[in-house]
């Protein structure tokens, strides 16, 4: 916030879209007074993880906060901040993960999920599995918006216990 306050950076639109929900939703939205993970908070710790060379179980830690964060929310502006484009987690797999599991979210709850998901596919299925002996299990049962775009995971690896 500093650098755009100095005016040493300017933000892009997606970003400055992002900051304005996080304004509009105001400082005693639930998002900040219960310290939610957003889906671009969650975005952000993804990159870094990824940097520090933490797990695929660890990033699907973070998801799973997310998931559970987003019961909390409280009014339309709380949404629309929770839910703000995310910027990229700097690994394609990750973005497209993410996408599939907002968009499921959305599926699952009826609404029609933010365009910013999009589409995109990875070229090769890419199995988030402990073991390569669960991949037909997983494939069989990763959520329809995963599998489309060739992420298979456990959809209990995505559920808070």
């Amino acid at each position: 916030m500093s650098a755009y306050e100095r005016d040493a950076k300017r933000p892009n639109k997606t970003t400055l879209t992002r900051l304005q929900a996080a304004i509009a939703a105001g400082s005693a939205s639930v998002i900040h007074t219960s310290r939610l993970l957003t889906v671009p908070g969650v975005a952000a710790a993804i990159r870094s993880g990824l940097r520090e060379g933490r797990s695929s179980a660890e990033m699907l830690r973070l998801v799973r906060q997310m998931r559970a964060d987003s019961s909390q929310l409280e009014s339309a502006a709380d949404h629309a901040a929770f839910f703000a484009a995310p910027t990229t987690t700097g690994d394609r797999r990750w973005d497209l993960l993410v996408a599939g599991v907002v968009e499921s979210m959305f599926l699952e709850d009826g609404g029609t999920p933010p365009t910013w998901v999009g589409k995109g596919t990875l070229d090769t299925f890419w199995f988030l599995t402990p073991s390569p002996g669960l991949d037909a299990y997983v494939f069989a049962r990763s959520p329809i918006s995963l599998q489309v775009r060739g992420i298979m995971v456990d959809p209990a690896d995505l559920a808070a216990v």
